[in-house]
């Protein structure tokens, strides 16, 4: 056997062999990929099977009322807050056209846009719905449509706006069910009938005369190819293509309706081509009588707030609903007047008037008493200011700042902030309105004359996290990168806030802290009596009781001496707080003056406003912007259509004052002033019960600045004294005066633990007329409450004989001057006997005189206090 070869092996073993091995040495098992390919096609067609038996199924299951479909000829009917008819939108069957009567160009023009596989097709898209689910899974949100044309009309009819997966897909099966109970031609003409077409229009025969003045019911063929390609376009997006708001991207989306028409073979490319060169020939025409006539600047925000919250504003206008609401009619009244007739607007820049909105809220519900978001009852429909965007500008302050600095105990509205500009970090370095501002400033001096650089200082101190969870908790929302910098103190948000949102978000300080979630739907009954929709309550506590009454205190300044001196009204408490954005949205810049937004956001007792005017546009329009003053413009609109609104009323105050303790009369008594000419200071002091107790806050205001129109409210108005010290002893020296000027300095004793107020302050005013050891005279000045009623009595004021020096008020001399002999003024507490502290003047060389400031009560020998 030795010296044998091997035996080869067969050929079929060798061919075995290479068949079950690659290059690689890798074996191929073809007839086992043939065996998982069987089985992974009959796994498919199980599958498919299953899911089809489901679908079916499904369809069945689901719950669908064909008698929707039906046109309606009953009106929707919207009540007021009184239960009272207010309004009607008439009925879709009021304006429905039979599929007859629709142009062929427009019946063409919708298919090859909205469906273009709608004749020859099932309800279902399959290859839309599959490329609609991989964008739709790729981006992790429903973002593509693929919806055909039933799917279309049955999301108008039953379902909402909001883009869900479970959404979709009821929306597929109701399309079924609607393929199957109806012919193409009922569905097409039920859809043109339904869809929302921008403006206020529902269905194409409003849309056409809306736009063109052509009646389809009676001239149907009168619509040209041109205007049926820009109608076919409206219902992707009717705002954003409305021919009369947006004309260019109108025409854009008309012509890429032509292009679609040309493209499935409805008109030729050189027809679509050259009706492309065609203007548009849009202008607004009006429309039949209901709501959009009666009160057409609320008709927008009526659907538009419906669509924010979940109601297919579709569902309102398909008539026979009975729509309770919360309008009050005298406020929607005013509104509506005040933004149509007002006279308190900016300029017009290149003859377009400025836009404005206005959202008024009750604070102890919630409900929208009256809103409107355009001025024009023509550009009303479609155009809703109210609830556009745009940068809050100081009006954020209360919100961001102020209010959760006071509720934390971070400040009291006396305490001192910084108002010096520097830079804050990173070249940030804002500066205040005004120039030449105090370097300090009390937080509510701050406030009233919106100080920027002390708001920036302030969000500082509390913190960015703090400031914007009090804010966010009270429903203004934030981007993270908001959160990155200071400028947000001044309203330097990405994205902004609304007029709708900020009538709410100061809804807190109005209602002792409570928030109440802003609502103008209260219920929605259907034409069987059933409920189809209920809002429910809900509040929640924003800050403690006592920080809403320190803010309102806060922001009543603002209206009595600050920026919104406008929304004053005799005998009413009203507090709020102004707003601009500029209009490189910077307090500088190259256009320091032009201001695009300006807002005034305020209350009375019984309601709070939010008033928007302006344009929140791209800086890169110019022509754009406001000079002046829009933001006290805006507290004058507001004041305007409060003063309407609450025609006929006994005005009102706010029910509580911030708390200060009026046991104490001694908590600061005998102030009195020197001025020393050699060392050009001011020397106070003064006497206390609470001497090593209390801290006594000094205020001063420089009267002569007042008088001459040069503080920081408009011209000649009062003035809030600037806090220039706090000291726990009994004398102050104030060395920043000048010859020339007047100042009333005011000493407030305080509970340095906790910022309350103790007792009343005391007043006293001097002038500085020339030079050398006469220079100077005083007024002292008194005010308190009388007892067994009585509230202040009438100012004294008497002369004393001229002579070589001053003396104030109590008679004590000092460079030299006479003893002024004074008497305090006298009133009749109303037959009760009231005490109080009366106030006198001394003279001093030339015999010239000041006037007494207010006494209360008995007569009295003039105290400066």
């Amino acid at each position: 056997m030795t010296g044998r070869k091997p035996a080869k092996p067969s050929k079929s073993v060798a061919s075995s062999q290479s068949m079950r091995s690659t290059k690689s040495g890798k074996p191929q098992q073809p007839k086992t990929f043939t065996r998982y390919f069987i089985r992974i096609l009959l796994l498919f067609v199980a599958a498919t099977a299953v899911f089809i038996g489901v679908f079916t199924a499904l369809v069945e299951l689901t719950p669908f009322d064909a008698a929707k479909l039906t046109p309606s000829n009953t009106p929707t009917v919207i009540y007021d807050k009184y239960g009272h008819q207010y309004a009607t939108i008439a009925a879709p069957g009021g304006s429905d056209i039979p599929y007859s009567d629709i142009p062929q160009n427009l019946q063409n023009a919708v298919v090859a846009t909205e469906d273009h596989t709608f004749w020859n097709s099932s309800s279902v898209d399959i290859k839309g719905i599959l490329r609609a689910a991989f964008v739709d899974l790729w981006s992790g949100h429903l973002a593509q449509g693929g919806s055909t044309i039933q799917e279309q009309l049955a999301k108008i009819v039953y379902l909402t706006d909001k883009k869900t997966f479970s959404r979709k897909f009821n929306q597929i099966l109701l399309g079924v069910q609607i393929n199957r109970y109806f012919s193409k031609q009922d569905i097409l003409a039920m859809y043109l009938n339904r869809v929302y077409l921008g403006e206020g229009t529902t269905g194409v025969k409003e849309a056409a005369l809306k736009y063109f003045g052509i009646d389809l019911s009676k001239n149907p063929n009168q619509l040209t190819l041109a205007q049926a390609a820009l109608l076919a376009g409206l219902p992707q997006a009717p705002s954003a293509y409305d021919p009369l708001q947006h004309p260019q991207a109108a025409m854009t989306r008309r012509n890429q309706v032509l292009q679609n028409m040309a493209k499935y073979g409805y008109i030729t490319e050189a027809k679509a081509q050259a009706t492309k060169r065609l203007p548009l020939g849009v202008s607004s025409h009006p429309l039949p009588g209901d709501i959009w006539t009666q009160h057409p600047l609320f008709a927008q925000f009526l659907l538009d707030y419906a669509d924010k919250n979940g109601i297919n504003s579709q569902l309102l206008t398909q008539g026979g609903l009975k729509v309770y609401t919360t309008i009050d009619p005298q406020v929607e009244s005013a509104i509506e007047q005040v933004l149509q007739y007002g006279t308190h607007f900016a300029a017009p820049v290149n003859g377009e008037p400025v836009p404005a909105a206005a959202v008024f809220v009750d604070p102890s519900t919630g409900g929208i008493l009256g809103a409107a978001g355009a001025r024009d009852p023509a550009a009303a429909r479609g155009l809703d200011r109210a609830y556009e965007n745009a940068q809050p500008g100081s009006s954020i302050k209360p919100i961001l700042e102020y209010g959760p600095a006071i509720d934390n105990g971070t400040i009291t509205p006396n305490s001192i902030l910084g108002n010096q500009p520097h830079d804050f970090g990173g070249g940030y370095f804002p500066h205040n309105d005004a120039p030449n501002q105090p370097t300090q400033v009390t937080a509510r001096y701050a406030l009233a004359y919106s100080e920027n650089v002390a708001a920036v200082s302030l969000l500082q101190k509390i913190g960015i996290p703090t400031g914007v969870r009090f804010a966010e908790e009270d429903g203004i929302q934030f981007t993270a990168q908001d959160q990155t910098h200071l400028g947000i103190a001044i309203g330097g948000m990405q994205n902004g806030v609304n007029a709708v949102q900020m009538a709410q978000a100061y809804e807190a300080f109005d209602n002792q802290g409570i928030q109440q979630q802003e609502h103008l739907i209260r219920r929605i009954v259907n034409t069987s009596g059933q409920e189809i929709y209920a809002f429910h309550p809900a509040a929640k506590r924003i800050m403690s009781s006592q920080t809403a009454t320190t803010m309102t205190s806060m922001m009543e300044d603002v209206v009595n001496y600050g920026t919104g001196t406008g929304a004053a009204m005799p005998g009413w408490g009203v507090a709020g707080k102004t707003g601009t954005v500029q209009y490189d949205e910077g307090l500088t810049g190259s256009h320091p003056t032009w201001i695009r937004i300006a807002w005034f956001d305020g209350y009375t007792p019984n309601m709070v406003g939010s008033i928007y005017m302006g344009w929140n546009y791209d800086d890169s329009s110019p022509a754009y912007h406001m000079t002046g003053a829009p933001s006290y413009q805006c507290s004058q609109i507001f004041g305007d259509i409060v003063r309407l609104a609450e025609q006929g009323q006994t005005p009102q105050t706010f029910q509580s004052t911030v708390s200060v303790n009026t046991n104490d009369p001694n908590a600061v008594k005998n102030l009195q002033v020197t001025w020393n000419s050699t060392a050009g200071g001011v020397q106070l002091s003064w006497k206390s019960d609470l001497a090593g107790q209390a801290e006594f806050i000094i205020s001063r205001a420089d009267v002569a600045s007042a008088q001459s129109g040069t503080a920081a409210g408009p011209s000649g108005s009062a003035t809030v004294p600037v806090q220039i010290g706090q000291t726990p002893n009994l004398t102050f020296t104030d060395s920043s005066v000048a010859v020339g000027n007047s100042y009333t300095y005011t000493v407030q004793a305080i509970d340095s633990s906790n910022g309350q107020l103790i007792g009343q302050p005391a007043t006293i005013t001097l002038s500085i007329h020339g030079s050398g050891q006469n220079a100077a005279k005083c007024a002292g000045s008194g005010a308190g409450a009388g007892a067994g009623g009585v509230s202040n009595g009438t100012s004294g004021a008497a002369n004393s004989a001229g002579g070589t020096g001053q003396t104030d008020n109590l008679g004590n001399t000092f460079d030299n001057g006479t003893t002024g002999n004074t008497n305090g003024g006298s009133s009749n507490g109303g037959g009760a006997t009231g005490t109080g502290r009366g106030s006198g003047v001394g003279s001093g060389v030339g015999n010239t005189t000041s006037t007494g400031g207010s006494g209360t009560g008995s007569t009295t020998n003039g105290t400066g206090q």
